[in-house]
C-alpha cells in the first residue's frame, strides 16, 4: 500500500477535552522529554505469535526490516557543542542613523574645500545642537534653533531628514560603520567520513547518526506483509517498540465476520483507504466476535455489559501483532518526547465516522487511534493527534477511528 507521509508534530500528552463527541475526564500529564533507548543489536525474522483473540488467519505475516544501525560502529554519543558565531555587517554612516537615536546622528562628511568635517548631534534639554571638528581638529557648536523641542515627533521628524541630508550631500555614505552580533549557539560537530556512524544527540534532544555527511534520524525502518491480503505496510521501530508506521486496511468481513457492516473508507471513497487506511468501530477493531466462545456468539462491544478481555488482543491486527492498550501507547509518549513524527510514525489527515453524523474532518485533530483499553460500557480509550498535540482521550465504541497495531514482544 503506498501511503503519502505528511509531516505532523506530535506533542504528546494524557489529558481530556470537551466536546460533543468526546466525554472528558481527569488524568494526569503523562508526557516527559525521554531520550530514545540505545539499539545495538538488530532484530530479524518474522515474530512468533503470541495468544490471539482472533481465531482466523493462523499464519504468520512476513516482516523485513532494515536496520540503520551497525554493531560495529562507535558507542560515543555526542552532545551539541557550543559555538559563537559572529555576523558583521557594513551600512554607510547616513544610512546608519536612527531617527528615535541621535547618538547615531554622527558622521564624517566632506566641507567646501573637499576637507573632513565631522558632525555630531545630541539635545540640551529639548534643543537640538550639533558639534562640528574640522580638518584641524577646530571644534565648534551650534544650537540649531529651528528644532527647539526635539520632544515633538514633527520636530523630530524633520530634524533627522535635515542632518541625514546634510551627512548624504557630503559624502557621508562613502564612511561605512560596521556592527556586528554574536550569536551563541549549540550545534553538533559537522558530519563526515571520519564521524561515519557515530552518534548524536541534535539540539532538539532527537538521537541522529552521522551517515554519507549528514546527520540523520536514527531511527530502524522495515516493512510488514499481511499474509491474509498481501497488503504490505511501513513499519518503524521506536524505543524498544514496533509500530505500524501505517495505517491499517483490513477489510476481509468474510474471515472475520466483526468487520461486517463495522468498518469504512472515508466518504465510502476506495482511494481514500489506500491512502489513509480503514475507519472501524471499537467492536471491530478489538475483532469482537472472536474474543468470545471462539467466534460462536457473543459480542464485545458498545453497551455489551462486562468486556473481559484478554491480557493482549490481536484484534483485526496482523498476525504476531496486537491492538496497543494505554500503556502501550503511553510508552510511545515518553519515548518520543513531542517529536513522534521525527521518529516515523507518520500520521495522516485520515479523518473519522460519527455514528450519527457520518464522516467527519476534525479541525483540530488529524486523526484519532484506537485502543484497547475499556472506559466504561460505551467508551474505549483512542489517542488523538493534531498538527500541534495529541492526547489520551475516550470515545463512544460506535464511531470508527483508524487503528495503529503493534508488534508482539519477541
Amino acid at each position: 500500500m503506498t501511503v503519502a507521509i505528511s509531516c505532523l508534530l506530535f506533542v504528546l500528552v494524557a489529558c481530556g477535552d470537551d466536546d460533543s463527541d468526546f466525554a472528558t475526564r481527569p488524568s494526569d500529564d503523562s508526557s516527559s522529554s525521554v531520550m530514545p533507548k540505545s539499539n545495538d543489536s538488530e532484530t530479524s525474522g518474522s515474530s512468533s505469535s503470541t495468544k490471539s483473540s482472533s481465531s482466523s488467519a493462523k499464519s504468520s505475516s512476513s516482516v523485513t526490516l532494515q536496520s540503520s544501525s551497525s554493531s560495529s560502529r562507535p558507542t560515543e554519543i555526542l552532545e551539541p557543542e557550543i559555538t559563537v558565531n559572529e555576523t558583521c555587517t557594513e551600512v554607510g554612516a547616513c544610512d546608519a542613523m536612527v531617527k528615535t537615536d541621535i547618538s547615531t546622528w554622527h558622521f564624517v562628511r566632506k566641507d567646501g574645500f573637499d576637507r573632513d568635517m565631522e558632525y555630531i548631534y545630541f539635545v540640551e534639554g529639548t534643543q537640538l545642537m550639533v558639534k562640528t571638528i574640522d580638518y584641524k581638529g577646530v571644534e565648534d557648536i551650534d544650537t540649531l534653533k529651528v528644532y527647539s523641542d526635539m520632544t515633538n515627533e514633527i520636530s523630530q521628524e524633520y530634524a533627522f531628514n535635515a542632518a541625514k541630508l546634510t551627512c548624504k550631500n557630503g559624502g557621508g555614505n562613502d564612511n561605512k560603520i560596521k556592527s556586528c552580533v554574536k550569536d551563541t549557539v549549540k550545534t553538533l560537530p559537522k558530519c563526515n567520513t571520519n564521524l561515519e556512524g557515530v552518534i548524536g544527540i541534535d539540539t532538539t534532544g532527537i538521537k541522529v547518526i552521522c551517515r554519507e555527511n549528514e546527520w540523520q534520524i536514527d531511527v530502524e525502518y522495515g516493512s510488514l506483509m499481511d499474509d491474509r491480503d498481501g497488503q504490505s505496510y511501513k513499519i518503524v521501530k521506536i524505543g524498544d517498540q514496533w509500530w505500524m508506521a501505517e495505517n491499517l486496511n483490513y477489510a476481509d468481513s468474510i474471515a472475520t465476520p466483526s468487520l461486517s457492516g463495522k468498518s469504512w473508507c472515508f466518504n465510502n471513497e476506495p482511494d481514500s483507504c489506500t491512502k489513509y487506511g480503514r475507519l472501524y468501530t471499537w467492536a471491530a477493531a478489538i475483532d469482537s466476535v472472536a474474543v468470545y466462545d471462539d467466534g460462536d456468539g457473543v459480542n464485545c462491544g458498545f453497551h455489551a455489559g462486562s468486556c473481559t478481555l484478554p491480557e493482549k488482543v490481536r484484534g483485526i491486527c496482523p498476525s504476531g501483532w496486537h491492538m496497543p492498550d494505554t500503556t502501550e501507547w503511553n510508552t510511545l509518549f515518553d519515548e518520543v518526547g513531542g517529536k513522534g513524527d521525527a521518529y516515523g510514525f507518520s500520521v495522516l489527515p485520515a479523518g473519522y465516522r460519527h455514528d450519527d453524523d457520518g464522516f467527519l474532518n476534525d479541525d483540530d485533530y488529524a486523526t484519532e487511534f484506537w485502543s484497547v483499553t475499556v472506559y466504561g460500557d460505551i467508551s474505549a480509550y483512542v489517542m488523538r493527534v493534531s498538527r500541534v498535540r495529541g492526547i489520551l482521550d475516550f470515545a463512544i465504541m460506535v464511531h470508527a477511528f483508524s487503528v495503529r497495531c503493534l508488534k508482539d514482544d519477541p
